[in-house]
């Protein structure tokens, strides 16, 4: 696809969505990300909520965020967490009772801690991969988080690194379903070329790739809660919009099904 092609589909789905009544602010809050908080505990924060997001519908674990949150407070104090504190979380009735999910946080816990005492800071530790002069770097990072951390999968390491503000995006069943449609991917397994894409997309039109991220998932899910998601969606898996959609003649779902 031209470069121009690139900037001429992101802008008409952009577009689309700034016209839906309500949903101009909710986007466009995301169109220049402030500094990214690498604070180590939030970033621990961001990797315990992405484990229980992990498998999950998004509306589940929002509406259980605040009891997360309460469950484990910060890296230090969960690192000396026993038994007796998976018997109190498992015994909260208005938790994600997930008994590997909360084991693996508590083993997470523990390593992030030594990354920290190591390194001073969990920042300091994502540094030496200098993931800005290639994206070899960034890879070979993204497989350390993965088998140093449980149940950082293919998807769920990359939405990590998206939420520390790396050049990628998440490639989630929305988006693949979006590019595949859009033949930019062959298949919906195709979880790096999909982060290629979505590279190309920020490049040919300036925007940080998060922005570039947010603007496809919202275009791609329902979720009248998820500031993610509109609330009837438009690129959907199931009775999409393509009546609202601008890009039909890039889609190879409308020229196979409409046309």
């Amino acid at each position: 696809m031209k470069k121009n092609n690139y900037k001429e589909i992101f802008e008409k789905v952009e577009e689309t969505l700034l016209q839906i009544p309500g949903k101009k602010e909710e986007v466009e809050r995301f169109k220049n990300p402030t500094e990214w908080n690498f604070s180590d505990d939030r970033i621990f924060t961001n990797l315990v909520h992405i484990i229980f997001y992990s498998g999950f519908r998004a509306s589940v674990v929002d509406d259980k965020l605040d009891i997360i949150n309460n469950h484990f407070p910060n890296y230090e104090i969960v690192s000396n967490y026993d038994e007796s504190d998976i018997h109190r979380i498992m015994s909260d009735s208005n938790m994600i009772r997930n008994e590997l999910k909360i084991q693996g946080i508590i083993n997470n816990s523990k390593v992030f801690k030594t990354i920290v005492n190591k390194h001073k800071s969990f920042k300091n530790y994502l540094e030496l991969f200098n993931v800005s002069e290639s994206f070899e770097n960034l890879l070979l990072l993204k497989e350390e988080l993965q088998y140093k951390f449980e149940f950082l999968g293919e998807i769920t390491v990359f939405h990590l690194l998206t939420d520390l503000g790396f050049p990628v995006l998440k490639p989630d069943r929305v988006l693949t379903r979006i590019f595949k449609r859009l033949d930019l991917i062959e298949n919906e397994r195709q979880l790096l070329k999909t982060i290629i894409q979505g590279r190309k997309f920020a490049n040919a039109t300036g925007n940080h790739i998060r922005y570039v991220d947010i603007i496809f998932v919202t275009y791609g899910q329902m979720g009248k809660k998820n500031s993610e998601g509109l609330e009837r969606g438009i690129c959907l898996a199931q009775n999409p919009q393509c009546s609202l959609c601008q890009i039909n003649e890039h889609c190879s779902f409308f020229k196979n099904n409409y046309a």
